[in-house]
């Protein structure tokens, strides 16, 4: 990753953040490392592989967040204190899990109640969830049970709380326009702007390429704007006609009065 990425920006101006960005770009180095699968279950000999399943073959790129019904979802974001990733696992019913998982081939194995689970890219079909059916952009834990997708067309990936980001160094309640953002789990907007869309085009790592139709430069085919995201309250945003800016999490309610949204968001 070249010194002017925005991960390298982050390490650097977000200094409480720097061991733990040091550890993402480790645990994404080392992603590629694998040895033979364990015996697991969630395997299973008819099983589409990770080439004819919409996601991305290889587990760095799954880093992010997924969407199951209702409340359910899981995310994975790179682990800070060993190699591999952390799993946040979130049921319908809102209760949460975290795991540890490593990568072996086209897999991430975790163990759960005492099984050896490999999460791999699938479809929705593989699901039991109706609401998943129509998906193609979906990680399978257990076959024929649990899995989770993704919206092509939004930037529901981003592994971002729902609210509004402030630029670093710029208190919540003296945050200007020009400061600040919100994350509404669909796309990125900025004050004043209404119906943004956004979609994930391209990924490595934390790092997610977006076209965003609220961005300056909207009129660009392809990636117009990337985004760094090294946990859920901070990010980096970078296009091709504005410098990367860094942003952090803000409770609504501490944003000047014009700045608060009519509506409070939803938090992951």
């Amino acid at each position: 990753m070249s010194a002017g990425s925005p991960l390298d920006l982050l390490s650097l101006s977000l200094r409480p953040l720097t061991a733990a960005l040091a550890s993402l770009a480790l645990a994404i180095g080392l992603a590629g490392c694998t040895s033979a699968p364990p015996n697991t279950v969630g395997v299973s000999p008819g099983a589409p592989s990770a080439q004819t399943a919409a996601a991305a073959a290889h587990p760095r790129d799954w880093v992010g967040r997924w969407h199951g019904p209702g409340a359910a979802a899981l995310q994975i974001m790179p682990a800070t204190d060993s190699p591999g990733y952390t799993l946040t696992i979130r049921s319908a019913a809102g209760i949460t899990s975290h795991y540890h998982a490593t990568t072996v081939d086209d897999r991430l194995i975790f163990e759960r109640g005492g099984q050896t689970l490999a999460i791999r890219s699938g479809r929705g079909a593989e699901t039991d969830s109706s609401a998943l059916t129509a998906q193609s952009d979906c990680l399978i834990v257990v076959p024929g049970r649990q899995g989770y997708c993704r919206h092509g067309n939004t930037a529901d990936a981003l592994p971002l709380a729902h609210g509004a980001f402030v630029a670093v160094k710029t208190d919540c309640n003296a945050a200007s326009p020009s400061d600040t953002l919100y994350f509404d789990g669909q796309a990125l907007s900025r004050p004043g702007q209404n119906a943004c869309q956004a979609a994930v085009v391209g990924q490595q790592g934390v790092m997610f390429h977006l076209h965003d139709s609220c961005a300056a430069d909207n009129t660009l085919q392809g990636a117009n704007e990337t985004v760094s995201v090294p946990d859920r309250h901070h990010l980096a945003v970078r296009s091709q006609t504005r410098p990367t800016k860094l942003y952090r999490y803000c409770a609504t309610g501490l944003l000047p009065p014009s700045l608060q949204p009519t509506a409070a968001p939803r938090s992951y």
